[in-house]
């Protein structure tokens, strides 16, 4: 048997509700390379295309603005040399999604830490550009580093530099954690984009956040690093895998952006990206794709005069189905849905779907694959190592390639 969920949004409000009684204490990371991932975007997109063409919903699943606030460093700051790269990501989300584009430089500046800048920063925006049916996404570009929390959790701290002058150790450093405090009651869903080493060490679940998404998309795993600027950076891979789905099928899921990434020509074939869920409670994935713009103004694709109507809660069906459903299957549901609602008048906001889950025994097969690829591959890496290591010396001048990620 299979599961499908469907939420169902009531047309009253209460955002800082937790519908369940006990959230989990460990992130949830998205297998985003497995089936049941990539079966999960398919059927979304056919449930989700299919209940915008039907339009009888107060809002839509489309963002009806997307803001964005890139964070880096100054050029003094910057031993990276990320300027460039950042903008030419600007320029993609600007001028190809249409999205609002906030630049942040981070300087050294001994009276104001770059904590309390970034802190400023992003309290500001904040301020200016949440708003319901918003998302804020989060970029960052610089060094990152382990940085033990609180009861000796793994944590995450930027810089702009890899290596601190005595007088100024604590003038760089950035403690992430802190400053996503700042995000708790957004009405908007939260996206964080990090290229920088260690970026998976943010692996604390958020509780208490309402059901908004608040997703996170990084360079790599906890404990890794990435490379620094150039065609083999993930920035490089994260701008041609948004230029590539953009041609392909113009919306998507950040799960089917780390899949693109990983597919770009020259990204590391041994780099994993890791994607989390960072809300414990979100009942939606976020779903990216480019405003319409119309005489030099960005709009939603449909109309957005019923945001001021609050929601209460949310209504979890569950279907279980006698074999997995097909998307003619899913798109023919969407639609006996859609057509009970109305001619019943029920009055909802919006249905979104809220997963396909496999049977369990298929869940464990798909589970024990992923991690023996994953033993496989890390196996592959130091063998790899080490045959590069025994080639590359010499009986008199021994050498060792110099190919190495950049900690970043």
């Amino acid at each position: 048997m299979s599961l499908s969920t469907l939420q169902i949004h009531d047309t009253q409000r209460n955002t800082n509700s937790v519908p369940f009684d006990k959230a989990p204490t460990a992130t949830s990371r998205v297998q985003y390379d497995d089936d049941t991932e990539r079966s999960n975007d398919d059927l979304r997109h056919v449930f989700n295309d299919h209940m915008e063409v039907a339009g009888h919903y107060k809002t839509s699943s489309f963002y009806k603005q997307v803001k964005c606030l890139l964070i880096s460093w100054a050029e003094e700051c910057d031993d990276l040399n990320t300027g460039p790269e950042v903008a030419d990501l600007a320029n993609v989300l600007e001028n190809k999604m249409h999205f609002k584009v906030t630049r942040a430089l981070l300087v050294n500046d001994v009276d104001h830490l770059a904590q309390i800048q970034v802190a400023k920063h992003i309290i500001n925006f904040i301020y200016n550009e949440d708003g319901a049916r918003t998302l804020l996404l989060f970029y960052y570009a610089g060094h990152g580093s382990p940085k033990s929390m609180r009861g000796g959790t793994p944590g995450l701290a930027l810089s702009g530099k890899r290596l601190h002058s005595e007088d100024t150790e604590d003038l760089d450093d950035v403690v992430w954690a802190h400053i996503e405090d700042n995000f708790r009651h957004t009405k908007a869903d939260v996206l964080e984009i990090f290229d920088c080493c260690y970026a998976g060490n943010l692996n604390d679940t958020r509780q208490g956040w309402g059901t908004r998404s608040f997703e996170f998309l990084g360079a790599c795993s906890s404990g890794n690093q990435t490379m620094s600027p150039g065609k083999e950076s993930f920035t490089s891979a994260l701008i041609w895998a948004l230029e590539a789905l953009l041609e392909d099928q113009r919306r998507f899921t950040v799960a089917q952006l780390s899949r693109k990434i990983r597919s770009a020509p020259d990204f590391p074939r041994d780099q994993v990206p890791v994607q989390l869920d960072r809300c414990s409670n979100a009942i939606e994935r976020i779903v990216l794709a480019p405003l319409a713009k119309t005489n030099g103004n960005t709009k939603a694709l449909l109309d957005d005069s019923n945001d001021t109507i609050d929601n209460q809660g949310h209504l979890t069906l569950n279907f279980v189905f006698d074999k997995s459903p097909s998307k003619s299957l899913i798109g023919g549901f969407a639609k006996a849905l859609d057509s009970a609602m109305r001619r019943h008048q029920i009055p909802v906001k919006r249905i979104g779907w809220g997963g396909f889950q496999p049977p369990r025994n298929k869940a464990f097969h798909a589970a024990a694959k992923m991690f023996q690829e994953s033993v496989n591959r890390k196996k592959r890496k130091r063998e790899g190592d080490e045959n590069q290591q025994v080639s590359s010396r010499g009986p008199l001048t021994p050498s060792s390639s110099t190919e190495q990620p950049s900690p970043g």
